[in-house]
């Protein structure tokens, strides 16, 4: 089980193919992901041979929810932090949400062409085209690439690597466009830390 944790944590913490970068690929992943208000559905993980199933949600700026159908474990993040929550151990681990691959894509403006995120590669195929992107201040430590389909321009699934190649691929399923959530929906009812971190004004 700590394996496992471990590798569904790193997923979001760890963030260098392809050869070049096709502007206008980027700014088309740009623009939607700039349209996203908010979003849910369905989202299957793999990593290390293994796959966990449920339900992805997110509204930006800054905030993700994942609930994995049977890890006792849970994914937040509220606009400032990230938390990662152990069920079976009543404890909940807290990162900074800038920190994270799905921090890129929940801010409040999405600029993939800024000085702290770096587009690597692009590539495209008969239906999808993908970034393979990092932090640049995280060069070295793994990479993020993320897949969007064509027509229209959606998102279709996300794979993080971290230094030592390690994948964790996760693939959407019916993704709807969703704005209303309940008002402690991107919360946690548990608040018990074994760390925290200041948030960041990209989320704000």
């Amino acid at each position: 089980m700590k394996k496992i944790i471990s590798v569904i944590f790193g997923l979001f913490v760890c963030f260098s193919g392809y050869a070049a970068v096709d502007k206008k690929l980027v700014i088309d992943a740009e623009k939607y992901l700039n349209s996203i208000t908010g979003l849910q559905g369905g989202f299957s993980q793999t990593a290390n041979g293994k796959t966990e199933k449920g339900t992805f949600s997110m509204l930006r700026p800054g905030r993700v929810r994942l609930d994995y159908k049977d890890a006792p474990i849970q994914l937040i993040a509220d606009g400032k932090d990230l938390y990662f929550y152990d069920k079976s151990l009543d404890q909940i681990t807290t990162v900074p949400l800038t920190s994270t691959p799905a921090g890129i894509l929940v801010r409040k403006k999405i600029d993939l062409q800024n000085a702290d995120i770096k587009v690597t590669d692009t590539a495209v195929d008969k239906n999808t085209f993908s970034l393979k992107m990092h932090l640049r201040d995280q060069e070295g430590l793994g990479y993020m690439v993320v897949v969007f389909d064509k027509n229209p321009v959606k998102l279709n699934s996300w794979s993080v690597a971290d230094a030592t190649s390690n994948k964790t691929d996760v693939v959407f399923k019916d993704l709807k466009t969703k704005t209303e959530f309940g008002k402690n929906y991107f919360q946690l009812s548990r608040h018990k830390t074994v760390s925290t971190s200041g948030g960041d004004d990209f989320y704000d």
